[in-house]
């Protein structure tokens, strides 16, 4: 019997497919059985290019921090500096809100893993480009100059975060709980754009 070919592209394979099932069902559905069943693999296989589960979740992790930050970037808009902060704020809310399971992987789970110094990088990417963002801002005159521009990128962070972990597990209000996606989403990103401007609102010029 010949040996099966090697699939160069079978990491990847493997990524998309327990991606896929941490879409579809959350993390906790994600088994090394479940994902070579996925990809048409055996367990051992897997193995070949994963250490264990987490390791697989670790990687789709990086790769989900990677989207929701480059879609934050790529939604920067407007003609101000503050409406580009805007409207990466509404972004968050939004890829959060379209992608509940793998956001909740991202944002609220614990993998037995150690992150390497360029993997915490990818993990916390957003943080420094919007903290250049309010740099551009305060440059520009549009905002006030802050001791700390951490403190403002983190204050944004921890608000677009309550209202999407909160709409995500539909306990931001009582009546989101019959909603559908496209509604759900409508009231999320109104309620974030409010929060953004209390956010903001001292701090502009």
């Amino acid at each position: 019997m010949c040996a099966r070919p090697a699939n160069p592209e079978l990491r990847s394979e493997i990524l998309k497919a327990a991606t896929r099932i941490v879409e579809g069902c959350g993390p906790d559905c994600v088994t090394m059985r479940e994902v070579a069943q996925e990809v048409g693999y055996s367990s051992t296989t897997l193995y070949n290019h994963f250490k264990d589960k987490d390791d697989i979740l670790r990687e789709v992790m990086l790769e989900g921090f990677d989207a929701l930050t480059d879609f934050c970037l790529s939604a920067r808009v407007g003609p101000s500096n503050v409406d580009k902060l805007r409207q990466s704020a509404r972004a968050y809310v939004t890829w959060g809100v379209l992608h509940p399971s793998l956001y909740q992987l991202m944002l609220e789970s614990r993998l037995d893993v150690v992150w390497t110094p360029e993997e915490v990088d990818r993990l916390t990417r957003l943080f420094p480009e919007t903290a250049r963002d309010i740099g551009a801002a305060i440059s520009a005159g549009e905002m006030k100059r802050v001791d700390d521009t951490s403190r403002v990128t983190t204050a944004m962070r921890a608000t677009m975060h309550g209202v999407t972990s909160l709409t995500i597990s539909r306990r931001l209000r009582v009546e989101l709980m019959g909603l559908g996606t496209a509604e759900l989403l409508a009231v999320a990103t109104s309620l974030g754009d409010e929060l953004m401007q209390d956010v903001l609102a001292p701090l502009l010029v």
